[in-house]
C-alpha cells in the first residue's frame, strides 16, 4: 500500500471520529497538548530544585518550587485520568458509528449482491472488523501527540548541548520504524488473505448459535464435528499470524539495540562533560532526565506509529465498501431507467425487459437469457417452470433486487425507483414484535390485514416479540409466518407499483392456500402483479402466463391459449389435474407419470 493511500486511509479514520464525537476529540487534542507539555516543566523545576537545594537557597524558594513540583505533578495526574475518560468515549462512538455506518451500507446496497458475491461479502467482514482498530485509532492518536509535545523541547535543548544529539537519536529508532512498518503489513496481508476463513468461522458461529439450526443440530449429532471444524480453521489463522509475529519479534529486538546504541552516545557525552565540569550538578539532573524522556516519548511515537499503519490497513475495506456501495448504486440507476412517458393506463407497459440476461458470478449457465418480455398496468401475470428455470431470479430481477448482467429493464411508474412489495419463498421472520414485522402501520390498518389472514389474535398484542429468545415473546408456526408476511403486502401494497408473490401460499394447508390465493387475487385486480407458483391451478384466473425452461421465456398466453397449444405448458397442468381426477391412474402408469412429471427429481 502506498504513502498517500495509507494516510487517505487514516485521513477517512480521523473523519470517522470527528463525526462520531466532535467536541470529545477538540478536547482530547487540548488535553494531549497540556498532557505532554506537563513533563519537560516538571523536568526544568526539578533541575532547578536541585540547583537550588546545593546553593543553599533560601527555605521559602526551595518549598515554592517543590509546592509547585507537586501541584504540577498531581494536575499532570488528573488530567490523564479525565483525558482517558475522554478517550474512552471517542473510542465507543468511533466503534458505534463505523459499526452503524457498516450496517446501513449493507442494509441499503441495492441488489443482493452484497450478501451472494464472496469477495463483497468478505470485505464486509474486513470493513465490520475495523471498528475495534478505529476506536483504538484514538489510543494511538494520543500517545503520539503526547510523545510529540514532550520530545519538541527536549530535542531543542539536548542540541543545545550538542547538536549531533537529536539526530543520532532520531536516527536509532529508523531501522524500528521500519521493521514496524513492514511488520504491520505482513499482519495485516494475513488478515486479507483469511477473510473467506472469517466468513466461514461466521458461518459456523451461527449455525452453532442461532435456534433455526439447533434442532437439526441436536437430532444429527453435529456439534461436535462443526466445532472441530471451526477450532481447526481458528488454529490454523492464528498459527500462521503467530509465525509472522514471532519473526517479526526478533527483528524489532535486534532494531532496539541500534536505539540502544543511539542513546548510549549522548550519556557518555553528558557524564563526561558533567566531570569535566561543563555541567552543574542541575544540569546533569535536567540533561539525563531529558535524555531518558526523549527516548521515551520517540519510543511512543514509534511504537505507536506502528499502530497507525495497521489502524490504516483496517480502514482500507471500509474505503472500499463505501466506494462500492456507490458504485453499486450508480449502476442499478443505470440499468433500471425510468420510460419517458409514465402512463398509468391497463395498455401501457409498467416494466419492458429488452434482451435481458442475467448470469450469477461463477455459474457455469445464465440464470436469465435474452428475455424479451412486457408486463402492462393493471395486469396479473403468473411465472411457470420447473426447478431451476428461472422463475424467483425473474421475480427478483423485476423487484430490482439484481442487476441484468446485459440487455436493459425499463419501468413507467408512479415512482422513481418503482416501489415493490410482496411475498419471497425465503421470507424474512423478523425476531421483533407484530407491530414491527408489519412495518409500523396504523394499527387499524393492521388490524384489519392480520383479521384477513387469519391471524386476529396476535392483533390483540402488537407488542409482543415473536420469538423466545426475548423476554415475554412466544413462537408461531410456519404457517402462521407466511400468513404474516403475506399481511405485511397487504399493508404496503396501496403503496406498490408492483406486487410480487414467490409461492405465497406453500407452507399452507389447502383450505388456508384457497383462501389466501382468493385474497392475492383480490388485492392484485386494480394493480399490477406477478405470481409464481408450482400450483397450477392458480394460473386460470391470471391474465397472462409466462412459462420459462432453463432461463428461456418458451410460452405466454392465457390459460386458455396454452392449453390449446398443448406445449409445456400444457403438459404441466395435465401432470397435475391427473391427481384430482376420478380416473387416478394405477401403479403402472402412476411409475410411468412420475418419471414424466416435471416437479420429481
Amino acid at each position: 500500500m502506498k504513502v498517500r493511500e495509507i494516510l487517505r486511509n487514516l485521513r477517512e479514520a480521523l473523519s470517522l471520529l470527528w463525526r462520531a464525537a466532535p467536541r470529545a476529540l477538540s478536547l482530547a487534542i487540548v488535553s494531549n497538548l497540556v498532557v505532554g507539555a506537563i513533563p519537560s516543566v516538571l523536568l526544568y523545576i526539578n533541575a532547578q530544585l536541585i540547583e537550588r537545594l546545593i546553593s543553599n537557597a533560601a527555605t521559602a524558594a526551595v518549598m515554592a518550587l517543590v509546592v509547585t513540583y507537586f501541584i504540577l505533578g498531581g494536575f499532570h495526574d488528573g488530567l490523564n485520568a479525565i483525558s482517558s475518560f475522554i478517550v474512552d468515549t471517542l473510542r465507543d462512538s468511533a466503534r458505534m458509528l463505523l459499526k452503524r455506518d457498516v450496517n446501513a451500507i449493507v442494509a441499503t446496497y441495492p441488489t443482493l449482491a452484497i450478501h451472494e458475491d464472496a469477495e463483497l461479502r468478505e470485505t464486509v467482514i474486513l470493513a465490520a472488523g475495523a471498528s475495534d482498530e478505529v476506536g483504538d485509532l484514538v489510543l494511538h492518536l494520543y500517545a503520539v501527540c503526547v510523545g510529540a509535545v514532550m520530545i519538541v523541547p527536549i530535542l531543542f535543548l539536548t542540541g543545545q548541548t550538542a547538536w549531533w544529539i537529536p539526530f543520532l537519536m532520531l536516527a536509532g529508532m529508523v531501522p524500528t520504524v521500519l521493521f514496524r512498518a513492514r511488520a504491520e503489513r505482513e499482519s495485516w496481508n494475513v488478515q486479507e488473505h483469511h477473510a473467506a476463513t472469517f466468513n466461514q468461522l461466521r458461518i459456523l458461529e451461527r449455525i452453532l448459535t442461532q435456534p433455526e439450526f439447533a434442532k437439526d443440530l441436536r437430532i444429527y449429532r453435529m456439534q461436535n464435528r462443526l466445532l472441530a471444524t471451526w477450532q481447526g480453521l481458528y488454529d490454523n489463522y492464528l498459527e500462521t499470524l503467530k509465525r509472522i509475529r514471532t519473526r517479526n519479534a526478533l527483528k524489532l529486538a535486534a532494531t532496539s539495540l541500534t536505539a540502544s546504541v543511539c542513546l548510549g552516545a549522548p550519556l557518555y557525552v553528558v557524564i563526561e562533560g558533567f566531570q569535566l565540569g561543563k555541567f552543574s550538578m542541575a544540569e546533569l539532573a535536567f540533561l539525563l532526565g531529558a535524555l531518558v524522556q526523549l527516548k521515551d516519548g520517540l519510543a511512543a511515537i514509534i511504537y505507536n506509529f506502528g499502530d497507525l499503519l495497521r489502524v490504516s490497513y483496517a480502514v482500507h475495506p471500509f474505503r472500499k465498501l463505501v466506494s462500492l456501495h456507490a458504485a453499486g448504486r450508480q449502476a442499478t440507476d443505470g440499468a433500471r431507467r425510468p420510460l419517458p412517458v409514465r402512463e398509468t393506463s391497463a395498455a401501457a407497459p409498467c416494466v419492458t425487459l429488452r434482451n435481458v440476461s442475467l448470469r450469477y458470478r461463477n455459474a457455469e449457465r445464465a440464470a436469465l437469457d435474452q428475455i424479451d418480455l412486457e408486463i402492462r398496468h393493471r395486469q396479473i401475470v403468473a411465472i411457470v417452470g420447473e426447478n431451476g428455470a428461472g422463475k424467483t431470479s425473474l421475480l427478483k430481477l423485476l423487484s430490482g433486487l439484481y442487476e441484468p448482467t446485459t440487455g436493459e429493464l425499463a419501468w413507467s411508474a408512479a415512482h422513481d425507483p418503482p416501489r415493490v412489495v410482496g411475498v419471497f419463498q425465503d421470507f424474512a421472520r423478523f425476531p421483533l414484535d407484530v407491530r414491527s414485522n408489519l412495518v409500523e402501520r396504523d394499527m387499524r390498518q393492521v388490524d384489519g390485514c392480520l383479521q384477513a389472514v387469519g391471524l386476529d389474535f396476535l392483533g390483540r398484542h402488537p407488542d409482543t416479540p415473536l420469538t423466545t429468545e426475548m423476554a415475554g415473546g412466544i413462537d408461531i408456526s410456519g404457517g402462521q409466518w407466511q400468513r404474516l408476511a403475506i399481511a405485511r403486502a397487504m399493508a404496503h401494497a396501496s403503496e406498490a407499483d408492483l406486487l410480487v408473490f414467490d409461492e405465497p401460499t406453500s407452507a399452507l394447508d389447502p383450505e388456508s392456500e384457497a383462501d389466501i390465493m382468493r385474497l392475492i387475487l383480490k388485492l392484485a385486480e386494480q394493480q399490477t402483479a406477478v405470481i409464481v407458483s408450482h400450483r397450477l391451478a392458480l394460473t386460470r384466473f391470471v391474465d397472462r402466463i409466462l412459462v420459462l425452461d432453463q432461463g428461456h421465456l418458451v410460452e405466454e398466453g392465457t390459460h386458455d391459449e396454452l392449453i390449446a397449444r398443448n406445449g409445456k405448458y400444457a403438459r404441466m397442468f395435465h401432470s397435475q389435474a391427473m391427481f384430482y381426477q376420478d380416473n387416478v391412474p394405477d401403479s403402472e402408469n402412476l411409475a410411468r407419470t412420475r418419471s414424466e412429471n416435471p416437479y420429481q427429481n
